[in-house]
Formats: structure tokens, sequence, C-alpha cells
């Protein structure tokens, strides 16, 4: 399907987010917070939106494309010259109008499929608590059944136990958190998967030590009790070159420096309004 609209979620700090689709007007372009339109924005430029404040953390942004459909772009009378142009912008308008109604209702579908999905989980749970009643019921009757029902669960204890230690061995998929308390080895060569997401997407409450692989800066990064920094990498270049060491322009989050380290940046660097950067005592923040 045609690309009509762009979402984000706000971090607090950002007031600049760029949109991918084809518009008319600048008029046809809107833009909600939270489901609710807003005009408290400008165009930077012709695909990104700059707000007056920057969105709260956690907030949806939806930037999308709405077609004037009250008339069309080029009305053509008897006699009257026939341009490209005015054709072009007619059967423009009409695409745009028909993506959008498609969207529309891929969207209305999906939310209609979403209520009919929630309502049978609904009846689901309330079949599932009738049934734990009825089990209540008849262990409170039968003390055999009692007696049958902790053997089964010993039973399925010892599956358990059973299938956690197969598992490795043949391979496949855990769903959920995996605790190791001792050494993991591995003896293969080919890879090993690690989480992968946004800055958006970083753990709330990180630990020291957590590592992942961030996209929005394309490197890895690891968090060593206080921030997240980039590992590994190193410079960059074409083929095999490694000759550009690349930072970011914009400070966004509070910094500070390693007691007694020293820091180096690539001009030009600019620190948003209510972000501070801490330099030690002893130490040095170089930008050139």
């Amino acid at each position: 399907m045609a690309v009509t609209e762009n979402t984000y979620t706000g971090n607090g700090s950002t007031v600049l987010y760029s949109f991918t689709f084809p518009y008319l007007a600048t008029t046809d372009i809107k833009v909600s917070i939270n489901g609710t339109l807003t005009t408290a924005y400008t165009l930077a430029n012709a695909t990104t939106v700059q707000f007056n404040t920057a969105p709260a953390n956690g907030a949806a942004i939806r930037i999308y494309r709405s077609t004037d459909d009250t008339a069309i772009k080029a009305t053509f009378f008897p006699g009257s010259s026939i341009r490209a142009a005015d054709l072009n912008d007619d059967f423009t308008q009409a695409l745009y109008i028909a993506q959008e109604t498609a969207n529309f209702a891929a969207s209305t579908d999906a939310s209609a499929i979403e209520a009919t999905a929630n309502a049978a989980l609904a009846n689901s749970n309330t079949a599932l608590t009738t049934a734990n009643t009825a089990a209540t019921t008849a262990n409170s009757a039968s003390a055999a059944a009692a007696t049958a029902q902790t053997s089964a669960n010993n039973a399925q204890a010892s599956a358990n136990t059973a299938l956690s230690t197969m598992l490795p061995l043949a391979g496949g998929t855990i769903t959920g958190n995996l605790v190791v308390n001792g050494t993991v080895s591995m003896t293969g060569t080919s890879f090993i998967d690690i989480p992968v997401g946004t800055t958006a997407q970083r753990p709330a409450a990180p630990n020291s030590g957590q590592i992942r692989f961030n996209t929005d800066i394309v490197q890895y990064e690891g968090y060593n009790g206080t921030a997240w920094s980039s590992i590994g990498g190193g410079a960059t270049g074409g083929g095999a070159d490694r000759v550009f060491q690349e930072n970011d322009q914009t400070v966004t989050t509070n910094y500070t420096m390693t007691t007694n380290r020293n820091a180096v940046s690539a001009g030009p660097v600019t620190v948003n309004s209510g972000v501070t950067v801490t330099i030690p005592s002893g130490s040095a923040w170089v930008i050139v």
C-alpha cells in the first residue's frame, strides 16, 4: 500500500520529525499528538515537521496526508487550452484521495478485527474462570481427585525438567527470560543474535553490562551503570578502509564524562536546551 502517514513516539526533546509521503499542497499535511490534531508546528523544509515544543516522552505522533477533496485542482471549459500540468494535478489529486481512503479502510478493518479478538479473549477468560471454579469444587469433594492432581503436577514438573534439559541440546526457542547462574560457553562458528532496536526502545531500567545494537546510530552499545555508550566498531570506510570515526552533532541527553578522562568530538556540536554535559575537574572536552 502507498505510504500516506508516518508515526513516531516522542522523547520529550526532539522537535524535528520527517515524513516520506508526497503531497500537492502544504495544507494537506496534518499532524496529531495522542490522537488530537495540532497546529503548533511549522515546516522546517519540504519533508520535515518542526514542533514549537517537543512532544512529551511517550507521546504518539502521527504525520499524515489528507488531500483536499472539496474541489478539483483544475477546471476545464469549452474552447480553453488544456495543459499537461493541470491534467497531472487532477489525476494526482484523485490518486492521493484513493490511497488515503484505502489506508483508512484497512485501518478500520484492523480495528474491527482487534475488537472481535478482544471479545473472544474475554469469552475465553470467562470460560477459564468457570473451569477453575469447577476444578476447585471437584477437588474439595474428592480427596482421590486431589491426590491425582498432585500426581499430575509432579509428572508435569518432571516433564518440564526433562524439557529444559533437552531443549539446549536439540535446539529451539525459549520464550521469556533465561537466567544462567554460571558461565555460558559457545563453541560454534556461526553467530549469536543480540537485541536490536532504536534508541527509544532501550530498556527503561537497564543493568550494568547489558549490550544491544542501536539502529538509530547503527552501532553496538553497552550500559556502564550510568549511561549507554558505543562499543566496538571503531573507524569505518569504504571496502576494508578504517578511516572515518563518526559522532553525532547534537547532545540530547545529560552526560557526565568519566573522571580523569578526556574526550574529543568533531564539530559543530549542539547541546540541546536543558541538557547538561558535566566535565570533571582535570578532564577536557575538545571539539575540533
